[in-house]
C-alpha cells in the first residue's frame, strides 16, 4: 500500500523556503557555533540593524523636510493679508452688534422725549414707520429657503461656466438670489433676510469677483434666506410662479441644492443702514402751545418766541422788536 501523497508535493521550492528558510550556509556555521558553545549569532548583527534603522529614518526626515515648500514672499502677504482680513471683519461685526445697542436706546430715548413733549404719543406711528423702513428687527411665522452649490462643484474645479455672470455650473449667483428674493416678495413675504442680512429698499445683493455680497458684506454658503409671512400662503404662490420655475430648473439643470421649510417662529434682524440723513420739520409739532408774538405798540414789548420741534417747550428768543 502506497502512502498517501502530500497536497504540496509538487511545490518543492515553496515547502523548502518554509521548512528551512535559513540558506545552508548560514545554517552551517550556525550549527558550528551551537557545537562549540557560542550562542547560534553575535550581537553586533543586533546593534547594526538598530543603527542601520536610525540612519534610514533620520535620512528619511531630512529628505521629506528638503522636498517641503519653503514659505516664499508671496505666501507670507497672503497670509497677513488673511489674518487682517479676518481681524477687520470680526470688528465690524462688534461694531454693528454695538450700533444696534444704540440705536435701541436712541429709540428708547426718543419714545420718553415724546411722551414727555405733552403732545400726542406718536410711538405707535414711529413704529409703524420703523417696520415699514426695515429698521428694526421682526420676529413671527415664515418659511426659510436654503441655497447651497452642487455636491460635484466642491471636487470639480473644471466645470463649466453658466451662461451668463462667469459662474461655475452648480454654483448660485447674485442673479439666482436676486430673482428668488424677488418671488418671495412677490409671494407676500413682509420681511426678509439673507444669511442674517436684512433686506430693504436700499439693500442690494452684488456679486464682486465669485463672491456674493449685501451691502457690500461677503455672504457665505450655504445662502439662507428667512421669510415673514404665511409660509403656506407664500409656497403655494412661490412655487408656480417665475422664480419658483427658475428654482426648479437650476435644481434640475445645474444640480444646486435647495430646501424649503415652514416655520411657527423666526428672526430677522434689522437693517443697519437704515438711517435718517435728511430731515426736517414742515411745521410746528402737533399739540404744541401756539407761537407767540408782539405787535408795534404793545405795551409789553414781549419779543417774538418759536417753539423748538419735537418738544413743545419755548425756545431762546430768535428777534426782539425794536421801540417804536
Amino acid at each position: 500500500m502506497t502512502a498517501p501523497r502530500r497536497p504540496d508535493e509538487s511545490m518543492t521550492l515553496l515547502t523548502t523556503m518554509m521548512e528551512r528558510p535559513l540558506d545552508p550556509g548560514y545554517q552551517e556555521a550556525a550549527s558550528r557555533r551551537a557545537a562549540a558553545g557560542l550562542p547560534r549569532a553575535t550581537s553586533t548583527r543586533t546593534v547594526l540593524v538598530i543603527v542601520l534603522a536610525i540612519l534610514i529614518g533620520f535620512l528619511f526626515a531630512v529628505a521629506a523636510q528638503s522636498l517641503r515648500p519653503k514659505p516664499t514672499a508671496a505666501a507670507a502677504l497672503k497670509k497677513e493679508l488673511v489674518t487682517r482680513i479676518e481681524a477687520l471683519q470680526k470688528h465690524g461685526s462688534d461694531q454693528e452688534a454695538k450700533v444696534a445697542v444704540l440705536a435701541k436706546q436712541v429709540r428708547d430715548f426718543e419714545a420718553l422725549s415724546l411722551q414727555q413733549s405733552g403732545g400726542p404719543d406718536l410711538t405707535s406711528s414711529i413704529k409703524n414707520l420703523e417696520v415699514q423702513a426695515g429698521a428694526v428687527p421682526l420676529r413671527g411665522p415664515g418659511l426659510t429657503l436654503t441655497l447651497d452649490d452642487a455636491a460635484s462643484t466642491e471636487t470639480d474645479a473644471n466645470a463649466g461656466t453658466r451662461p451668463s455672470g462667469g459662474f461655475q455650473q452648480g454654483r448660485v449667483t447674485s442673479g439666482d438670489l436676486q430673482i428668488i428674493v424677488n418671488g418671495l416678495w412677490g409671494a407676500g413675504a413682509e420681511a426678509i433676510s439673507i444669511n442674517g442680512h436684512r433686506l430693504s429698499s436700499t439693500a442690494a445683493i452684488r456679486f464682486a469677483g465669485q463672491a456674493i455680497i449685501v451691502d457690500f458684506r461677503p455672504l457665505t454658503r450655504p445662502y439662507v434666506i428667512t421669510a415673514l409671512g404665511d409660509s403656506q400662503g407664500m409656497q403655494q404662490l412661490f412655487e408656480p410662479s417665475f422664480a419658483g420655475l427658475y428654482l426648479s430648473q437650476l435644481t434640475d439643470q445645474y444640480k444646486i441644492r435647495s430646501v424649503m421649510a415652514g416655520h411657527d417662529s423666526l428672526t430677522v434682524p434689522g437693517d443697519s443702514a437704515a438711517r435718517l440723513e435728511v430731515a426736517q420739520p414742515v411745521g410746528p409739532p402737533v399739540g404744541s402751545p401756539p407761537t407767540s408774538t408782539s405787535t408795534p405798540g404793545s405795551p409789553s414789548g414781549t419779543p417774538n418766541r418759536s417753539a423748538t420741534p419735537g418738544t413743545g417747550n419755548p425756545a431762546t428768543p430768535s428777534s426782539q422788536e425794536k421801540p417804536s
